[in-house]
């Protein structure tokens, strides 16, 4: 490929990720958490034994 293509191509791709972190870092209460105490029970219990455990072994338990 030219040199120009690829220049291009990086700048674009730099300007994806900077639109996509402003996008995920734009709502802070999406990724962070509220507890004040990590020994505070969380709010929503996993209730699946496959998420708890990762039990997806395919056989039958």
């Amino acid at each position: 490929m030219e040199r120009d293509k690829l220049k291009l191509i990086v700048k674009n791709l730099k300007l994806l990720v900077e639109a996509l972190e402003s996008e995920v870092y734009s709502d802070p209460d999406a990724y962070t958490d509220k507890r004040e105490n990590f020994d505070d029970p969380i709010p929503y219990p996993v209730a699946d034994y496959d998420e708890v455990f990762n039990d997806d072994d395919g056989y039958p338990d």
